[in-house]
């Protein structure tokens, strides 16, 4: 698995958003809402995404790449908290 995170992290293709953040970055921002938000934990996280928990465990495993739906909502729901994650 850790092959697919390392290749999920270098690719710099397609921007997921107007602000240009790729892949790499946009996986690294929903890590550190994870990390910093919800304890770390993919079930919390995926509640507050309002998405499946076994997507949010692929992203986070690298298997899956985010789309951009979920860094706007991952961006907002820092806002509203008061979590730095860019």
């Amino acid at each position: 698995m850790a092959e697919a995170k390392n290749e999920l992290e270098q690719q710099n293709d397609n921007p997921l958003d107007d602000r240009g953040t790729d892949n790499a970055a946009g996986l690294a921002l929903l890590r550190r809402l994870r990390d910093t938000g919800f304890e770390a934990n993919d079930e919390k996280f995926a509640v507050a995404l309002g998405r499946p928990v076994d997507e949010v465990s692929a992203w986070m495993g690298g298997a899956e790449p985010p789309d951009d739906d979920v860094i706007m909502k991952a961006r907002g729901i820092a806002k509203e908290r008061g979590i730095e994650i860019e």
